[in-house]
C-alpha cells in the first residue's frame, strides 16, 4: 500500500478542533503510539542515508470520551520506503500487526538490528467525508518535542493516483488554513533528530 500523507504544525489545537467539529469531523478514537525505530546492521544499508523506515509500534488505543480505563494495546511492525514526492510525506508502505513486540525487539537486537530511539506520540484521530473521499486526521502530540501537529492521509494501491490524491488532501487542509508551504516533509524521529542532535539520538 502507498501511504499519501501531509504533515504540518498545529499552534492552537483546540480551535482545529472546533474547527473539525465545523466540517462534519467525526471523533473515533485516540492513540498513545510508542515507536521504536531500527536500522539495519553495521555494514548493510543505512536506512538515514535511504531514506527508509523500519520499526516496532506499541499502540494504545481509548475513546477519551468515555470515563473508562478500558484500553487495548496492539503491536505493529512497519516498514516504510524512501518518500516518493518532494511536498509531502508519500511512501510504500508494509505492515503487519504482531503478537508481542518485545519478542520481535530480542530477535532483531540477536540479528544486529540497531535500536535507534522511540518515539512517543499522543494522538486523536478523526473522520471526514470530503468530495467522496475517507480522509483520516490525525491530531499529534509530541511530548519530547511539546509541539503539535496535524497529519491527514489517503492510502492507495498504486501509485497511479498519487497527483489527485495529493491535491485532494491540500484542499482538504485549505479548509483548516493549512497552506500547501506549510507542509513538513520530515518524520517525528528526524524533527527530534535535528531538535536534540548529538544529545539522544545513536
Amino acid at each position: 500500500m502507498i501511504e499519501i500523507e501531509i504533515k504540518a504544525k498545529v499552534l492552537d489545537p483546540e480551535e482545529l478542533v472546533k474547527k473539525f467539529k465545523n466540517q462534519e469531523g467525526g471523533y473515533k478514537i485516540s492513540f498513545i503510539h510508542e515507536d521504536t525505530y531500527f536500522n539495519m546492521p553495521e555494514g548493510l544499508r543505512d536506512f538515514k542515508k535511504t531514506d527508509e523506515a523500519l520499526r516496532i509500534r506499541k499502540s494504545i488505543e481509548y475513546n477519551k470520551n468515555i470515563d473508562s480505563s478500558t484500553q487495548n494495546i496492539n503491536y505493529f511492525i512497519t516498514y516504510k520506503g524512501k518518500k516518493l514526492d518532494k511536498t509531502t510525506k508519500t511512501r510504500n508502505e508494509v505492515e503487519t500487526k504482531l503478537e508481542n513486540g518485545d519478542s520481535v525487539k530480542e530477535i532483531f537486537s540477536a540479528l544486529g538490528f540497531r535500536e535507534i530511539f522511540t518515539v512517543k506520540k499522543e494522538r486523536d484521530l478523526y473522520e471526514f467525508n470530503f468530495k467522496g473521499y475517507i480522509i483520516e486526521a490525525l491530531i499529534d502530540f509530541i511530548p519530547i518535542l511539546k509541539e503539535y501537529f496535524i497529519e491527514v492521509e489517503i492510502m492507495s494501491e498504486s501509485n497511479d493516483r498519487l497527483e489527485e490524491f495529493k491535491n485532494i488532501l491540500f484542499e482538504f487542509l485549505n479548509l483548516f488554513d493549512i497552506k500547501k508551504d506549510q507542509s513538513i516533509t520530515k518524520s517525528y524521529l528526524e524533527l527530534i533528530t535535528d531538535r536534540f542532535r548529538g544529545k539522544i539520538i545513536r
